[in-house]
């Protein structure tokens, strides 16, 4: 992960996710600006704090904390 994490700040970082739509995606507030997340499993999950293992464009891939 620390090699990761040199090349992108946001890899490491969690983020909390109040609520998934049924497509895996959920909208979170990072960085002062609003964000879609997309679970890396690519189902909805439940509530709670993720951590960010990747940047895709612009879309945070995250699995749970």
């Amino acid at each position: 992960m620390r090699s990761l994490r040199s090349v992108n700040l946001d890899v490491g970082e969690i983020v909390q996710i109040d609520e998934w739509l049924a497509d895996g995606t959920a909208s979170v507030r990072y960085r002062g600006a609003q964000w879609q997340a997309v679970s890396r499993s690519g189902q909805p999950e439940g509530p709670g704090s993720y951590r960010v293992t990747e940047l895709v464009g612009n879309r945070l891939m995250v699995e749970k904390a």
